[in-house]
């Protein structure tokens, strides 16, 4: 009798144990009407090239502080956001020419003559982009400011801006940055997927974000979901009749987002990405290696 009681606590023991570790969690989005933020970007680069027997090396770093508002809400929780690209800071240095460059917004230039770098990110200083998403954090639709994609287009050196930052290439780079919650409720060890492409016209590639729920982890007091995040490039040739046969040789991510659950919005993350590519260019053959570093923080 009494082992057929300790037998029952046991189980109940187990039970609940098990709920503990197999608990499904809704992760989501909660935007709210009028509510602010900024978000932080920065972005290390490095960039190996090895063409026809000489090498280059160039590093760059970006800083960039979006400052974003809600401008409207629905009934199913998707959101019309603004955002401000509110400041922008780069510098590069190496190269072919080993020649060094920077370029803040926030301090003003000290010759008339502008700078190859502040041609390009000058105009972009106060653009305001209005971003649809919906309440797992995906991008729906893009809507660039007229007047930014005039003014670089009207400049050769700033043309290639333009197609940056057209509707569609801006959003499948912001799509590439921004996290997507998984559609089901989850529990620890939950994986996702989420894919993007580019105009296959054009050239471009094709991203698998890979997504698995790490849990709820405590950090500065704070329970937040960890999410670890790794991505698969797939490159997709342009249809132009002259264009370079382009190869992945090599490529390797990592990294991790933090989601504030009862916030309803990203806190912080940091991905690693390591790509290789190899160009065909007539006999030739360009060896590039690209090393990124991209920390993001929400305030």
């Amino acid at each position: 009798m009494k082992f057929g009681k300790y037998l029952a606590v046991i189980v109940m023991g187990l039970m609940l144990l098990s709920g503990e570790a197999f608990a499904q969690k809704t992760l989501r989005m909660k935007f709210v009407k009028g509510s602010s933020s900024v978000i932080t970007l920065l972005n290390t680069t490095t960039i190996e090239t090895n063409f026809a027997g000489n090498k280059s090396k160039t590093d760059l770093t970006m800083e960039m502080d979006l400052s974003q508002t809600v401008t409207d809400t629905m009934p199913d929780g998707s959101a019309i956001v603004r955002q401000k690209l509110s400041r922008i800071k780069m510098s590069t240095a190496g190269g072919g020419l080993g020649a060094t460059l920077s370029y803040d917004s926030l301090t003003p230039e000290d010759s008339a003559e502008p700078s190859p770098l502040s041609l390009g990110l000058k105009p972009l200083v106060g653009a305001e982009f209005e971003i649809a998403f919906n309440n797992r954090g995906e991008v729906l639709d893009v809507t660039p400011p007229e007047d930014l994609l005039k003014k670089l287009s009207e400049n050769q050196a700033t043309a290639g801006f333009a197609q940056l930052f057209n509707g569609e290439a801006f959003k499948s780079m912001l799509s590439q940055s921004s996290v997507v919650l998984p559609a089901q409720a989850i529990s620890q060890g939950d994986k996702w997927e989420t894919k993007i492409a580019s105009n296959a016209q054009l050239g471009g590639a094709a991203v698998t974000i890979s997504y698995v729920y790490g849990g709820t982890v405590e950090i500065g007091g704070k329970s937040l979901e960890k999410l670890d995040v790794s991505m698969v490039v797939t490159l997709i040739p342009s249809q132009g009749p002259d264009a370079p046969k382009l190869k992945v040789k090599k490529q390797a991510s990592s990294g991790a987002m933090y989601f504030d659950n009862d916030g309803g919005a990203m806190s912080h993350s940091e991905l690693k990405q390591l790509m290789q590519i190899e160009t065909v260019i007539g006999q030739n053959t360009l060896l590039q290696q690209t090393t990124t570093n991209l920390k993001m923080q929400v305030k």
